[in-house]
């Protein structure tokens, strides 16, 4: 399951994690995957909270360092290289909609382009 969520570019990725992480409780995720910068007890303990399972590895100067599935963090690549993908459009690496509704849309439509040659 994956879910997408729009925000201004300039923006910290950090403020909408908690909305990310109420829709995949929602959504019944067992897992939750982040990077380095989601590293924070608050956001851990949110998604424990939900019942799911964190999978955020520790910045380097943290003090508590949780353990990490390293298995289930190389997963992270699949979504990294999906953005990637995406990226590969033109219209949304240069960003040429002006309206978040016209550059969500368009999207959508690139990661359907994308998933029906998996499928197809």
């Amino acid at each position: 399951m994956l879910t997408l969520k729009l925000s201004p570019g300039q923006t910290s990725d950090h403020i909408h994690a908690p909305e990310l992480i109420d829709e995949a409780v929602k959504l019944k995720a067992r897992t939750v995957v982040g990077d380095k910068g989601y590293d924070s007890n608050a956001l851990r303990a949110r998604i424990t909270k939900g019942g799911a399972k964190a999978v955020i590895p520790a910045r380097g100067n943290s003090k508590m360092k949780p353990s990490l599935n390293r298995k289930q963090y190389k997963q992270r690549n699949l979504i990294e290289r999906f953005i990637g993908k995406l990226k590969e459009n033109r219209r949304v690496a240069t960003r040429y909609d002006k309206k978040a509704a016209h550059f969500a849309a368009f999207i959508i439509l690139a990661a359907i382009k994308i998933w029906t040659k998996f499928i197809c």
